[in-house]
């Protein structure tokens, strides 16, 4: 293995801004000192890392992990392992392709290496092509935690409320899969044949002035008494309104990047409904290692299969970003973008 350079380029974050457009124009492409694996982590060379709509967030502050500034962005990539900091999971990963993911207040994975975790890396199927192996963590292992959480507590049929996004695609064959019905909303009429064109039945509106009442009875008739919410605002307590008793809302994102609200209280009291969050790094941990590494293998055959995939509008170099990350922020439906730190 070739040996390691002393330096490396990486994409800092300096300073959160509120305005997305404007924390994305504050990044900088910066040489850093490569940085050391302590016992049980590992140095990946990172060869793409996706944005995806949770590093905007992180971007302007309002995600629900903020990190001492300055530091590298990024909460998931892909690479090679090319130096352990110490004990056997690291030995062993030396040299593999891995996925890989930032927790906490750590550098991410936007620059040409990352130290990882040993235990949170996902060592990587061979015909897996590593573009879509760097989004394999945050959407599709949500969709999936989502699902799980849905089927062990006997929901029968669920909603989602970005039917369009990356994540809603791939909810698609996943839900089908499980045998849940699902309704899928989404914003405009595009984006309604977009889905129907996927294989999706139950498509609705929320622009449509009759939306209530179709989604209140195509609800109450697949009995859909779970939701992922990923718009929140408003559109949050719509739905859980509109949803038949006992049925419960898990907020998953904010979109719309406004308070959960118009919640009406008497369907809490009085027909036992309920508002909660779903964070995957948690439920990753409530999992045992086993369950996890079955839950990420499904994954990858998901993916190798083409029954799930991650659509990418652009694939940009590190000194590309900014303009890239801008796109991304104004066309979030049209695909992620990918950065790959060894593009010039």
């Amino acid at each position: 293995m070739n040996k390691l350079p002393t330096q490396m380029r990486a994409i800092l974050l300096e300073q959160y801004q509120e305005d997305v457009y404007e924390a994305i124009n504050g990044l900088k492409v910066v040489q850093r000192p490569l940085p050391s694996p302590r016992h049980g982590q590992v140095l990946v060379k990172i060869e793409a890392a996706p944005c995806n709509p949770s590093d905007l967030l992180h971007l302007q502050g309002k995600y629900g992990v903020r990190k001492t500034l300055p530091a590298v962005p990024g909460w998931e990539g892909a690479g090679t392992v090319v130096a352990s900091g110490g004990g056997w999971l690291g030995g062993w990963l030396k040299g593999k392709r891995v996925a890989c993911g930032a927790q906490g207040d750590s550098d991410g994975t936007w620059a040409e290496y990352f130290v990882a975790d040993a235990k949170a890396c996902i060592p990587l199927k061979r015909r897996l092509p590593i573009e879509q192996a760097s989004s394999m963590i945050v959407n599709p292992l949500t969709a999936m935690g989502l699902l799980d959480m849905a089927r062990h507590s006997g929901h029968r049929a669920a909603v989602h409320t970005a039917g369009a996004s990356q994540l809603g695609r791939m909810l698609l064959p996943m839900s089908k899969e499980a045998g849940i019905p699902l309704i899928n909303v989404v914003r405009r009429g595009a984006q309604v044949e977009l889905l129907r064109s996927l294989g999706a039945e139950h498509v609705l509106n929320s622009s449509d002035a009759d939306f209530d009442d179709q989604f209140q009875s195509v609800s109450a008739e697949l009995h859909a008494t779970v939701a992922f919410e990923a718009v929140a605002g408003d559109l949050s307590g719509t739905v859980i309104n509109l949803m038949p008793p006992s049925s419960t809302v898990y907020v998953y994102g904010a979109l719309s990047e406004e308070a959960c609200g118009n919640i009406d209280p008497i369907e809490l009291i009085f027909r036992d409904k309920t508002v909660t969050g779903f964070y995957l790094g948690k439920w990753l941990q409530s999992r045992s290692l086993l369950r996890t590494l079955r839950a990420t293998g499904r994954v990858q055959r998901m993916l190798i299969d083409g029954r799930i995939a991650t659509k990418f509008q652009r694939v940009d170099s590190l000194a590309e970003a900014v303009d890239g990350l801008q796109h991304y922020a104004n066309n979030m439906t049209e695909g992620k973008v990918l950065l790959k730190p060894d593009s010039r």
